[in-house]
């Protein structure tokens, strides 16, 4: 399980800062996500607010292909912002993933 949540944070990180994940993730590292991204293993989303939510979104659609969105919320902890999206995986498995977007929210 660690070394998922290891990849999803490099993953996350080029997302945030590509117009497109790069290299591509595999088969093999897809198969491997995990059902649940806690926000304390939050992935790091950054640039302006409309940005960061296009990353979340170009990250989810890369590593949880095919999945369908069910509901996205935003949540403070401590000086921390998240938004936490919850989705249904291909699979039809429940799922969830907090992203981390103290440095975006609310930037224009």
């Amino acid at each position: 399980m660690r070394a998922a949540v290891t990849l999803v944070l490099a993953f996350g990180a080029a997302a945030a800062c590509a117009p497109s994940i790069s290299p591509k993730p595999t088969p093999a590292v897809i198969a491997s996500m995990p059902d649940t991204i806690s926000c304390e293993h939050a992935v790091k989303a950054t640039g302006d607010d409309r940005g960061a939510v296009q990353a979340e979104y170009r990250w989810l659609d890369a590593l949880y292909p095919h999945h369908s969105r069910v509901s996205q919320r935003t949540h403070a902890s401590g000086r921390r912002w998240y938004d936490i999206l919850t989705f249904t995986r291909a699979d039809g498995r429940s799922a969830l993933v907090c992203f981390d977007i103290t440095d975006s929210y609310g930037r224009p």
